[in-house]
């Protein structure tokens, strides 16, 4: 059965990342849908959603890639992430209607990334010194 060969965590990483891939493709619908975020009138609300999204997928990226050691595989892995949050806002203006792609996106999204990095570097950090 393949969901006992692929881990659980690995098996949430995949599905997080076609809820985003989702999200960020999905058009636009205009005034008064939910997604149109100024209706909720809290400053930078888009930019805070872009971190938060993207923090909690560096963490599910590396908690499930917690068996790899070499820091340059999470450099890949953490690149990749930040790619794909790149591609995804070149495709919100090539393949869909009403959204647009910014800067200040790809760079709430790589604020996220790294966020979520440091979030595990301090709870590894507490690990260690609990049970050290």
């Amino acid at each position: 059965m393949i969901v006992k060969r692929i881990p659980f965590l690995w098996l949430t990483l995949v599905c997080y990342s076609l809820f985003i891939t989702y999200v960020s493709l999905m058009s636009g619908h205009g005034e008064g849908d939910f997604t149109e975020l100024k209706q909720y009138k809290i400053p930078h609300l888009d930019k805070l959603l872009h971190v938060a999204a993207y923090w909690l997928y560096a963490l599910l990226a590396l908690l499930a890639s917690r068996d790899i050691h070499r820091r340059w595989l999470v450099g890949c892995l953490l690149l990749l992430l930040i790619f794909h949050g790149t591609v995804l806002e070149y495709l919100q203006i090539t393949l869909t209607v009403g959204r647009e792609a910014s800067l200040p996106d790809i760079v709430a999204n790589s604020t996220g990334i790294v966020l979520g990095y440091v979030t595990m570097l301090i709870y590894q950090h507490f690990q260690a010194h609990q049970h050290g």
